[in-house]
């Protein structure tokens, strides 16, 4: 899929918030004057051990069997034979593939019209099927439902883990609609100073100067026994909110209309980061890196957030441009 243009990514699956990434997919097309292109992998084997042997066995004639309907439209509901075409396994499971896509595609047209869209359904595991897809794609957006870590170990929700781990481009994962109570709107990054989070740091300037937001980044320090003894101790805030200061700067000089608004805290970086963005369009994130502030590794909290930030959770990788 070569458009010139890299799309925005979505992957498809049938579920509220497997819609929910939809539109927030073609929210984000928009704002970047993007193609929006959905995709629908399946693995489902194209004809299974039985199912074709058990489907022939109740055709009348090999061809077409035939069903009862009702014509509810008449008091004594008489019934009429009419013949019924069987389709085949792959058949039945692609037109299902392909009514969903459908169905997207209804979805973000309704709510961006005026974003182009493609659509494919795939052959194939969703996680293989995604790390391709995310090759072309200037963002890929997965959708996430609200449930606990062990339980999305068996759903769909499972593929964002694996899939962020090793796509090329920002993956965003959609857990539910944009909180969004901040005024004015915000956007929240976690900074831990290193060179890794530059990008993650890149996006979230320019997700806020494109929407009108500011920005709050934060950098949580997760509680050493040295540290917990200087807690409070003005000297120590002082010296991170520097070192945030610093990371910042070249940003803030490239997007001067975007405020940006400096947090550190001592605490668990997962709550810390979901708590600071219990307001936020999105919280944006690096996907792996060793900190430059004492040890502040925004890697070993991303699978966390991927549970539970309370809305849009943007994860960039290392490397590549930037801004």
């Amino acid at each position: 899929m070569t458009t010139g243009r890299r799309p925005v990514v979505v992957g498809v699956e049938n579920s509220a918030a497997g819609m929910l990434a939809v539109s927030w997919a073609a929210d984000e097309a928009a704002r970047h004057a993007l193609p929006l292109h959905l995709v629908h992998a399946s693995e489902w084997p194209a004809d299974p051990a039985g199912a074709e042997t058990a489907a022939e066995s109740s055709r009348h004639d090999g061809r077409l069997h035939r069903a009862h309907v009702f014509d509810w439209s008449v008091e004594t509901y008489p019934e009429a034979e009419v013949p019924v075409v069987r389709r085949s396994w792959a058949e039945r499971r692609r037109a299902a593939d392909e009514a969903l896509l459908d169905k997207a595609r209804v979805v973000a047209a309704k709510r961006r019209p005026d974003v182009a869209v493609t659509t494919a359904a795939v052959d194939g595991r969703p996680v293989d099927v995604l790390r391709v897809e995310a090759r072309e794609a200037s963002v890929l957006v997965l959708g996430s439902r609200r449930l606990s870590a062990f339980t999305e170990l068996l759903t769909t929700g499972s593929i964002a883990v694996p899939v962020s781990a090793h796509a090329p481009c920002p993956v965003a994962v959609v857990r539910g609609p944009e909180p969004i109570t901040g005024e004015p709107p915000v956007v929240v990054v976690g900074v831990d100073g290193s060179a890794g989070c530059e990008r993650a740091v890149g996006y979230a300037f320019e997700t806020a100067s494109l929407r009108g937001a500011g920005l709050r980044a934060v950098h949580v320090r997760p509680p050493t026994a040295s540290m917990v003894a200087a807690f409070g101790s003005e000297a120590e805030v002082e010296e991170a909110l520097v070192r945030l200061g610093e990371t910042l700067a070249g940003w803030s000089e490239k997007y001067p209309d975007v405020s940006v608004e400096r947090v550190t805290i001592l605490g668990h970086r997962v709550r810390a980061l979901a708590d600071a963005a219990a307001d936020a369009m999105c919280l944006v994130v690096g996907s792996r890196g060793m900190g430059g502030f004492r040890g502040m590794l925004l890697g070993s909290v991303t699978n966390g957030l991927i549970h539970h930030a309370p809305g849009p959770l943007v994860i960039v990788p290392q490397g590549g441009d930037v801004g």
